[in-house]
């Protein structure tokens, strides 16, 4: 494994513990605009020890060593006795589209509920009730 592939591991494991919502708001949180933050994280720019001990400074049980040289493990003691399991590239890849399937869902949800609302807010000021429009509109 790279230095870049494990800085990323550190960057997602980042995001999952809720640090950051994202790698901008990551890069932000660093001190980096996110256009200097993806240069260094996609190997245009070299990993300095001052990015890594700034990663490492987001959560202190991350092995500084570990990202620079490769040696030991990623968390210096594994975190809230969770156990570390390994996850294969096709493995995170399925993961990654149940992911965008769920939030692809979410905002059809969220655009229903939109679509509800205004149907109320529009039966209110015409009094005609809400499941009379709700018909009306599947029906029409």
């Amino acid at each position: 494994m790279t230095d870049i592939q494990r800085v990323k591991k550190v960057i997602n494991w980042l995001i999952f513990q809720e640090v950051a919502d994202s790698e901008k708001a990551l890069a932000d949180l660093l001190g980096y605009t996110k256009s200097s933050f993806s240069q260094i994280i996609n190997g245009r720019v070299p990993i300095s020890e001052k990015f890594v001990k700034k990663l490492c400074g987001l959560d202190e049980n991350i092995n500084e060593v570990w990202i620079l040289r490769g040696e030991g493990t990623m968390f210096k003691n594994t975190p809230n006795g969770l156990q570390v399991v390994e996850i294969n590239r096709d493995a995170w890849k399925v993961i990654q589209l149940q992911a965008e399937s769920l939030a692809a869902r979410d905002k059809q949800i969220e655009e229903l509920v939109g679509l509800l609302k205004e149907q109320i807010r529009e039966s209110k000021k015409t009094g005609v009730p809400t499941g009379d429009i709700a018909t009306s509109a599947v029906a029409g």
